[in-house]
């Protein structure tokens, strides 16, 4: 039986965990908004704990850089971005699409989800009143407590679920789990949540939810919340039977009158939630009804959605960017997190993506294949078919670049899936996994074939973007580049009478002047003025740039000195800095550093205008174990529209009249991408802030 247990922890995978169609249905019309709105698609998920762990393991994947300490599911959201949800919400519904349907499994789904909702409420409620720090972090483990009966739920027999559907105790439903699989569904949640990379806290509630009073009563106090919440969410309705009240009041020292407004509670928040997803609770002729009605119109939703993961507009991306997209796909539609996509060169070969730079194994830096050479991965393109490495293994037809790609990928083997349009070669999708889902994905040609359309139209888009953008450039790079060379003549001349007549000014001026040391600020800034035009006439070379150790405080200060007697003063502004002493230093180019500076300050003071007020800062910051060194300006200007938001760091037409090109932020973005680091932008009626993350140069 343990060999049953050990195959569930290998072959379960969060985008196989079903949901309710009614829920999905809600999810999926969320995505397809115009205008999406993040909360609401929060919501959603936040409701249902198939959906909960899906968005989990997709943030803890290889594929996505792993997210750590995020402490509740928004932050869980936030790291993933809107893109990526949306695709989870697609992937879940191709899923239940293609799977099996019934009215026993819906009631089972309608079951779970009540139950699962009903202690995440009660969990977080219990926190609340118990002074747990962490309500979200509560409610989350009440949400997933549960999740290993989804996971049992495929290989359930009839016993079993007669069982669950029955009046049988939460000790006959383990015994039974650990009679036919060698463990219960609270260990099974447990070791998978672990391999996601959970808060040891969060699995180990899961893993003693059924664990009895006397050996809880000493555990950790997130145990003890889930604990009781499980037992008070029990048959899922409020009747507070002596054993919710005995188990309160011995863990918990909680009165009857507070358990049961409790109860109550939890039970008014799950019949809101259902009656606004349409979820009828029970089995009566009129809700299968119902639910069958929900299963096509889950059906039309996924058709609406042009079936496959994104077939939204990829413009803009380089190509790098589109094959990682892909992976993502792959990763989020059949559950693998390691795959190849190979694309064709002029030699007439196959060679990786620029996306697989992250592959240890040095055998796919170099890796060039035959499109005529005899093996697995090229037979997918003779034969305009799925092919796999397991086959040719039976029929010991398996070559040796075969075999070199298994060892490489460090797995049992793969599937190759060709991409081909109007008999042009595109690329080959190499999915790397073991023969058990090798067999899954070959159960499904047409669903493969869908994907490889898809893969297909995306790579297609890619080209003709890339090459109206060539065009675009070549017709305009001549005419740009002979009046670039007229305006870097036309302004060198008034820059060096500048720089003569501060230099006689300094002159006349004794040397121990205070003002001598702001002409020699402003002498840097003319020089620095002059290199940055003449580097116009230069090719350019992101990594040319002259790298050296930076205090960025004294950056900020020479040039807030300049400022507080120009700009700051003949447009009223008070300005004030609120610096971190002993930063670490930066590593970067002095000249970019300050020009970051400048066009984010001359931002801000044109969107105030007159009398207001700026403050700049710097700090130190940590982001997910990596420290950088933060600058934040902040203004008390009316704030940036939403229509402009969307687009803040584009070139646009500029709103600020025709002395303005509308490319400041545009700029200032590409120069922050330069050092490495990040900007982002908040804004509200009361003023704007503006956030940019230099890494940290120790």
């Amino acid at each position: 039986m343990r060999d049953i247990a050990v195959k569930l922890l290998e072959e379960v995978e969060a985008n196989r965990l079903p949901s309710l169609p009614h829920i999905l249905i809600k999810l999926l019309q969320a995505c397809r908004e115009e205008e999406v709105c993040f909360d609401t698609i929060s919501e959603l998920i936040s409701q249902d704990a198939s959906l909960c762990a899906k968005v989990i393991k997709a943030a803890n994947s290889p594929v996505y850089g792993r997210a750590r300490n995020l402490n509740s599911l928004k932050h869980t959201l936030l790291f993933l971005g809107l893109d990526t949800i949306k695709s989870v919400a697609i992937t879940a519904s191709i899923k239940q699409f293609f799977s099996e349907y019934s009215s026993q499994k819906t009631s089972f789904l309608k079951d779970f989800w009540q139950h699962s909702l009903s202690c995440a409420n009660i969990a977080r409620s219990l926190a609340e009143l118990t002074n747990y720090p962490y309500a979200e972090e509560a409610y989350i483990s009440g949400l997933l407590h549960d999740i290993g009966k989804l996971m049992l739920e495929p290989v359930m027999d009839a016993e079993y679920k007669k069982l669950n559907h029955g009046g049988a105790t939460p000790l006959q439903i383990l015994q039974s789990e650990e009679d036919a699989f060698g463990l219960s569904h609270s260990e099974l949640a447990a070791r998978i949540l672990e391999k996601w990379h959970l808060p040891d806290v969060v699995c180990d509630a899961i893993r003693y939810h059924h664990a009895p009073l006397g050996k809880i009563q000493n555990a950790h106090h997130l145990a003890k919340i889930i604990n009781l919440a499980n037992t008070l969410a029990s048959d899922n309705s409020r009747d507070l039977t002596p054993l919710k009240s005995e188990a309160a009041r011995y863990l918990f020292d909680l009165s009857e009158g507070v358990i049961d407004k409790l109860l109550v509670e939890a039970e008014e928040n799950s019949r809101s939630i259902a009656l606004s997803m349409e979820i009828d609770i029970g089995d009566t002729e009129k809700n299968q009804q119902i639910d069958e009605q929900k299963q096509l119109e889950l059906a039309r939703e996924v058709r609406d959605n042009a079936l496959i993961l994104g077939s939204q507009p990829n413009s803009g991306f380089s190509v790098k960017e589109l094959y990682l997209t892909i992976q993502q796909s792959i990763s989020l539609l059949f559950g693998i997190n390691t795959s190849l996509i190979l694309t064709p060169n002029d030699d007439q070969q196959l060679q990786v993506s620029s996306a697989c730079e992250h592959l240890e194994s040095q055998l796919f830096s170099d890796l060039k294949i035959e499109l005529d050479a005899d093996c697995v991965i090229t037979q997918c393109l003779t034969e305009h078919r799925v092919t796999d490495s397991f086959s040719a293994q039976s029929s010991d037809t398996l070559c040796i670049i075969d075999e070199q790609v298994i060892r490489g990928l460090k797995t049992d083997g793969f599937v190759c899936i060709p991409v081909i349009k109007n008999e042009q070669i595109q690329a080959v999708a190499l999915l790397a996994c073991d023969i058990y889902k090798a067999t899954q994905l070959l159960e499904h040609p047409s669903f493969l074939r869908l994907f490889a359309e898809n893969i297909s139209d995306r790579i297609k888009r890619q080209s003709e973007y890339q090459q109206t953008t060539l065009e675009i450039s070549n017709r305009f790079n001549k005419e740009f580049i002979d009046r670039a060379r007229e305006i870097i003549h036309e302004t060198n001349n008034p820059l060096s009478v500048i720089r003569n007549y501060l230099q006689i000014l300094s002159k006349k001026l004794q040397s121990d002047t205070p003002v001598q040391n702001d002409l020699q600020i402003i002498k840097q800034e003319i020089d620095r003025i002059g290199n940055i035009i003449l580097r116009c006439k230069e090719k350019h070379d992101t990594n040319s740039a002259e790298l050296t150790r930076i205090d960025l405080n004294q950056v900020i200060n020479e040039l807030f000195n300049i400022y507080k007697s120009s700009l700051f003063l003949t447009h009223n502004i008070k300005a004030e800095l609120e610096l971190e002493s002993n930063l670490p230093k930066i590593e970067s180019d002095k000249d970019i550093i300050k020009q970051i500076i400048t066009n984010l300050v001359k931002n801000a003071v044109e969107a105030i205008g007159s009398d207001g007020q700026i403050s700049i800062s710097s700090g130190s910051i940590n982001i997910n174990g990596k420290s950088y060194i933060e600058l934040k300006l902040r203004d008390n200007g009316p704030g940036i529209p939403k229509e402009i938001l969307s687009n803040i760091f584009k070139p646009v037409i500029s709103t600020k009249g025709k002395a303005h090109s509308g490319l400041g932020l545009s700029i200032t973005k590409n120069l922050v991408n330069r050092t490495g680091g990040s900007i982002s932008c908040r804004t509200n009626e009361t003023g704007t802030t503006f956030i940019v993350q230099f890494p940290d140069g120790t």
